[in-house]
């Protein structure tokens, strides 16, 4: 009791002679804090909240974009393995039909040549031309009219490789027998072949050497099956459709 009398009074001492001085610090503290220190205080508050808002909003927008970015690659992974099987499926079936058309040009019977025509050895220009036992003059009319009968006309073994390859060429573009013949020699029993090879020989010299297969367009030798793939590129077999 006798301490609180004695703090009390110790207090009531102090104000009566710094009263004045604590009231005025108090009300200039007030006023300071109010004017410099609040709004300092209210700002940096502000300034914090912003940053965090800021960061906050960076790591949603970091987010958002992750997920887009995800998205995007599972779409573009997902079209790139449809488009990876599409081309597979495409690639086996041209396998599969490039070996069914190698399949049927094997299984061609001998009376038929590789387009699976019935074959062209008995043509009215060779029908007429049987009776005669004169082989050299059978030989001229063969390689001099049979080119010339057709837009297109490819002679050749069957067994030939590239012969095929230029008799599938042609046939990819489904020509009737009146714009496309094919004369294998193996299966042309009445020609005089000897005399037949010996004449194109002749007749188109070293042109002729590298070719197992020779092809005339429009009644004019032009090569074999490069010379082919190259007139097809540039003119294209499906005019003669």
């Amino acid at each position: 009791m006798n301490i609180f009398q004695d703090l009390l009074t110790s207090t009531w001492t102090f104000l009566q002679s710094y009263g004045w001085i604590t009231v005025f610090i108090t009300i200039l503290a007030y006023v300071i804090y109010n004017k410099y220190i609040y709004d300092f205080l209210n700002t940096r508050e502000e300034n914090r909240k912003l940053i965090e808002q800021k960061k906050f909003d960076c790591q949603v927008q970091d987010k958002e974009q992750e997920r887009i970015r995800l998205a995007r690659k599972r779409q573009q992974e997902e079209h790139d393995r449809k488009e990876k099987e599409a081309r597979i499926k495409r690639e086996v079936k041209e396998k599969e039909d490039a070996e069914k058309r190698l399949r049927e040009l094997e299984e061609q019977d001998t009376t038929c040549n590789v387009l699976g025509h019935a074959s062209s050895a008995h043509s009215p220009i060779i029908s007429g031309l049987n009776s005669t036992d004169r082989k050299n003059q059978h030989a001229i009319d063969i390689v001099e009219s049979l080119p010339g009968t057709c837009d297109v006309t490819v002679f050749g073994y069957s067994t030939c490789p590239n012969f095929r390859k230029v008799c599938q060429l042609i046939s990819t573009y489904r020509l009737d027998v009146s714009h496309f013949q094919v004369f294998e020699f193996d299966k042309q029993k009445d020609w005089p072949m000897e005399k037949v090879l010996e004449l194109i020989k002749s007749r188109f010299g070293e042109k002729l050497a590298p070719y197992v297969s020779i092809v005339f367009v429009g009644g004019e030798f032009i090569g074999g099956l490069e010379e082919a793939r190259t007139f097809d590129r540039n003119h294209g077999f499906s005019q003669f459709k």
